[in-house]
């Protein structure tokens, strides 16, 4: 039986070059001064200001909102007047993008952006079946983005539905090829319908810090999710209200046979988990492959798992659980796993602390230190 868990991170779903290039660009060269660009002034919409650009522009943008997709393929940053004041909104008819899918803002061609002090919104127009919002900022074609001081908000569709494409707020990396990279930081990201953060594929990485990731109220979400060897660090966030929600018959309690949403999944080794708030999701991490690096996180009220440590080995160091119906889970699905708890404290679970599950000849074991 395929892994469940990889089912539902999956629906969420260059030093060396950087180098190289600049070797190849003449030392008589000079850099040409970067421009501001204005908005509404001279250009009457962001779009406009990014196609009259030159690489290392300066976009501002007053304050007000604007209904348009925005399509960024240069080295550009765009400052908005705060992300209360300044808004892209989603048009009414939505134009796919590179990969085909929609989004409300798109980073690729290798560009280097940069967005600041502003929100991008939904909801999408269409639905389910026809014009769906694939994305609130979609970052794909080795492109990187860095988002700060920013709010990413009501990505879903009309009405808000649970979709097979469904609405994730910043989507970076593509398969079966492709990548990107995100730093997110103070910035709120909250009423998604599919997931908040989702990074694909082995290049692609995202990090996250001091922000906030607040689920949607009636539809099953994830928070943030690392697929198919996607790297990355989540530090010093609070994420809450990634549950099941009705209807929703995939998920439940069955780790071999059913979906568990969490505020954190990964899916490869090598992710770094510390110094998060985890409130009231199903399961706070979610954690499969074995070797990330998770601690000091708080976990609270979960409605399930504080944590699922699954197929491979695994050390924790100092979380604080407190509720739910267990405290760690330690799952075999397809490779026997070791967990090591090093310092967790939990209380306050309505069954045992620590539990295993264990399928298909595969063992379960964990090892509890003071």
């Amino acid at each position: 039986m395929a892994d469940p868990r990889i089912r539902t991170a999956a629906r969420l779903g260059l030093c060396a070059v950087v180098a190289a290039v600049w070797q190849l660009v003449p030392l008589q060269a000079e850099a040409k001064p970067s421009h501001e660009l204005l908005v509404p002034g001279k250009y009457p919409t962001i779009q406009a200001a990014v196609d009259a650009a030159r690489p290392g522009d300066r976009i501002s943008v007053r304050p007000g909102v604007y209904r348009e997709q925005v399509v960024i393929g240069k080295d550009v940053s765009i400052t908005g007047s705060g992300a209360g004041r300044t808004t892209i909104l989603a048009p009414r008819t939505l134009v796919p993008g590179e990969d085909g899918g929609t989004s409300i803002v798109e980073v690729h061609g290798g560009a280097s952006v940069a967005l600041s002090r502003l929100a991008v919104s939904g909801p999408g127009s269409g639905t389910c079946d026809d014009g769906a919002l694939g994305s609130g900022i979609r970052v794909l074609g080795g492109a990187r983005l860095d988002l700060g001081h920013a709010r990413v908000s009501h990505i879903t569709d009309t009405p808000a539905a649970a979709c097979a494409h469904s609405a994730v707020a910043v989507f970076v990396g593509d398969l079966p090829t492709g990548t990107g990279s995100v730093s997110i930081h103070d910035t709120e990201i909250s009423d998604y319908q599919g997931s908040a953060v989702t990074v694909l594929n082995e290049g692609s990485s995202a990090t996250v810090t001091d922000s906030t990731v607040t689920g949607h109220p009636r539809l099953s979400t994830d928070g943030i999710g690392f697929v198919a060897g996607a790297a990355g660090r989540v530090t010093r966030n609070t994420i809450s209200g990634n549950d099941c929600r009705e209807p929703d018959p995939f998920c439940g309690p069955d780790f071999f046979g059913e979906t568990q949403h969490a505020g954190v999944v990964t899916t490869a080794p090598g992710i770094v988990v510390e110094h998060n708030r985890l409130v009231g999701n199903h399961v706070g991490i979610y954690a499969v492959g074995g070797s990330d690096t998770v601690g000091h996180n708080e976990i609270t009220r979960s409605s399930y798992f504080g944590t699922a440590l699954q197929d491979g080995s695994f050390t924790v160091r100092g979380d604080r659980i407190d509720g739910g119906v267990g405290g760690v889970a330690v799952v075999a699905a397809s490779a026997d796993t070791k967990a090591v708890l090093d310092g967790v404290r939990i209380g306050r679970t309505s069954g045992a602390p620590v539990r295993t599950f264990e399928c298909c000849g595969f063992t379960a074991t964990f090892t509890v230190r003071p």
